[in-house]
């Protein structure tokens, strides 16, 4: 009996085994030839609410936290804060403007290079409430903005009173800077009203926005992510306005 055998088949087989061994995201390859993972995600932030800068990254090496970096925002050395989290705060880290590079050093012969603009300063202009934050009955409230020069985009986040977890608040991710928050901002889940303050974040982004530890507001779905060459993740940067807020009497 013969046997007839595809070489062509088998080869293509044993390319898709391979394949699927080494699927799932970006891969560089150490000296010795093994492949390493990398997941990295961070942003740059200058927050006028705070008069501060800081910078926060974290580093995952297949999958798991990885603690050998060295990490370098501009001239800025970040702390390695353990669990794969990389930080740096102080008063004028960046320039508006400013084209930061990030460079990621690690001992498993990987090295990473990439960089994000600051977007430039922008304010929220008064609100049109009484006495600039007065909105009795929960009305709908137009928001506008000035532009950020070099923003991809902006976020608008809405955060409720604390003391009422079933407030349903509001985020938005847009390109332009006029946004209304719709009056269910200002109810619960049963749309009765929710009294007390809240308050109003807008971001300018340039990049992507990931989060970041303690962040006081939340983000909207759909943010740009995947921006890196060499290595999975997102790095981004950020300038968010000083907040308004809205007082629900």
């Amino acid at each position: 009996m013969r046997i007839i055998v595809d070489y062509r088949a088998w080869t293509i087989l044993i390319l898709c085994l391979l394949l699927s061994l080494s699927c799932g995201g970006k891969v560089t390859t150490r000296p010795d030839g093994e492949e390493l993972e990398f997941t990295i995600n961070g942003v740059l932030v200058k927050d006028r609410n705070l008069d501060e800068d800081f910078a926060y990254l974290n580093i995952l090496r297949n999958s798991d936290p990885y603690t050998e970096a060295v990490v370098q925002a501009d001239t800025h050395v970040l702390t390695n804060q353990g669990n794969g989290n990389y930080y740096k705060e102080g008063p004028s880290l960046f320039d508006f403007g400013q084209n930061v590079s990030v460079t990621i050093t690690c001992p498993d012969d990987f090295t990473l290079g990439a960089s994000a603009v600051m977007p430039n300063v922008f304010h929220i202009d008064p609100l049109p409430l009484s006495g600039d934050t007065l909105n009795p009955g929960g009305k709908a409230v137009r928001v506008t903005w000035t532009a950020s020069a070099s923003a991809s985009g902006y976020i608008l986040s809405v955060t409720t009173p604390d003391v009422v977890p079933s407030a349903v608040g509001y985020v938005a991710h847009l390109k332009g800077t006029v946004l209304s928050i719709p009056h269910e901002t200002f109810t619960d889940a049963q749309d009765d009203l929710v009294q007390g303050v809240y308050e109003v974040y807008v971001v300018a982004y340039h990049g992507g926005f990931p989060q970041y530890p303690e962040m006081p507001f939340e983000l909207p779905d759909g943010l740009p992510t995947g921006n890196i060459n060499d290595a999975n993740g997102t790095i981004g940067a950020g300038v968010i306005a000083e907040k308004a807020r809205i007082r629900v009497p």
